[in-house]
């Protein structure tokens, strides 16, 4: 078997010599290390005399190689170096590759240590990628810790280094739009907030923030939202306020109405009587006109509600002397009946109190849309323009109340037109 000085210039040679140079380095990384993760005595001491072999080794191969190589004297060597050059070559590969383990072991231990402990690298590597920014300091302003973000914000803020935490948060609350809130130049809100820690007796400052662009976004987005709904709420409190006033306006033009057409028809009645007492009932005369003092009085029955408007309206208009002819199909829905009962009620008082006429002609044409009523009389015409008041006034506000349409003509004679809409 060779003794290593005789295969240093040769392959085997080479080889010893790098894979010495190399595997030095390795372990010299592995030493500075275990001195860095502050390891104990125990594993610092074993691979530093690791180390120092291989060094040896690694000076020896050298010191032998310049001599023998570059001056031809092989016999300069001193006695230990040539012990050892006089050991089989195969020895010192092996020892190579023992060595070459061990400090994969140790890259392998080191990865592992990485990956299961935190050192101040992984630290700070992790305050870095926080989503919130982030500084401590001491009391007197000195930052000790600040992730990239805190910076960040510190620079957009103030356009300087964060390197006083007393100084940075007087800007914050100079910058505050509201308690704490902060809005940047690139206009992401952020939310400061400042704390005292305290670790191993010793109190510091800590100031954090975090990103609040999303969540004030929302906020305005419901206080508009809020602002717009109150408003609503006060346009329907102002509509129903003006619908009690259209209630209550409705029911004074009803009661109005009613007493226009009660005591309309029981003075018509009284005339008529007058006028031809032949002609009329006096048992049906003083009902009537017990009624109407009832009425005046408040001490009136109530009509029954299922009794027929349109058929108190015919018998009405009978009772002061005017018969009603009726052509054509009559309304089926209560609200166009009681409408066309009170057109028949004030066209026949019109027609007895001064046209003198003793028929009134009701002409029905019905549509899709609805119905056209045209009233007329055999009275005299009116001797000029017909002015709406006391009865035709009410009746065209209770037609136009219903959606429907009312005419008036005086000229050749007298006619009245409702068109009734549709009812549902």
């Amino acid at each position: 078997m060779s003794p290593l000085q005789d295969v240093i210039g040769t392959l085997p040679g080479y080889f010893l010599y790098f894979a010495t140079m190399i595997l030095t380095a390795a372990q010299l990384a592995v030493v500075y290390r275990l001195i860095k993760t502050e390891k104990g005595w125990r594993q610092v001491l074993p691979a530093s005399v690791h180390f120092l072999v291989l060094f040896f080794f690694l000076t020896v191969l050298l010191d032998y190689s310049y001599n023998v190589m570059q001056l031809g004297i092989p016999e300069s060597v001193n006695l230990t170096e040539a012990k050892l050059l006089s050991l089989p070559w195969l020895l010192y590969a092996g020892l190579e590759l023992a060595s070459a383990a061990a400090v994969i072991l140790n890259v392998r231990a080191f990865r592992l240590y990485r990956d299961t402990h935190l050192d101040a690298n992984a630290i700070r590597h992790t305050v870095d990628t926080l989503p919130t920014g982030i500084v401590i300091g001491d009391e007197d302003g000195t930052v000790l810790l600040s992730n990239l973000r805190m910076t960040g914000l510190c620079r957009s803020l103030t356009g300087e280094l964060l390197n006083d935490t007393e100084r940075f948060w007087k800007a914050i609350e100079r910058a505050c739009f509201r308690e704490h809130l902060v809005r940047t130049p690139d206009g992401d809100i952020w939310q400061f907030s400042r704390s005292r820690i305290t670790l191993e007796g010793k109190e510091y400052v800590q100031i954090t923030a975090s990103d609040m662009t999303e969540l004030y976004s929302v906020t305005e987005e419901l206080t508009e939202k809020n602002r717009h709904l109150k408003e609503v709420q006060e346009h329907i409190r102002s509509v129903a306020a003006k619908e009690r006033d259209l209630a209550l306006a409705r029911e004074v033009m009803n009661a109005r109405m009613t007493v226009h057409d009660r005591m309309g028809a029981v003075l018509l009645s009284g005339k008529y009587y007058l006028d031809h007492p032949e002609n009329v009932k006096e048992d049906e005369l003083l009902r009537m006109l017990e009624y109407g003092g009832g009425f005046l009085l408040g001490e009136a029955e109530q009509p029954e509600e299922d009794k027929d408007t349109l058929e108190e309206a015919v018998q009405t208009a009978q009772r002061i002397g005017v018969e009603t002819e009726i052509s054509g199909s009559l309304p089926e829905n209560k609200a166009a009946r009681g409408l066309l009962a009170q057109a028949i009620e004030q066209c026949a008082a019109n027609t007895a109190r001064h046209a003198g006429g003793d028929c009134l002609r009701v002409t029905l044409l019905p549509d899709s849309a609805g119905m056209t009523a045209a009233l007329s009389n055999n009275g005299k015409a009116p001797d000029g323009p017909i002015r709406e008041t006391g009865g035709l006034a009410v009746l065209r506000k209770a037609v136009e109340a219903a959606g429907g349409v009312m005419t008036v003509r005086s000229d050749p004679a007298f006619l009245l037109t409702v068109f009734i809409p549709e009812q549902e």
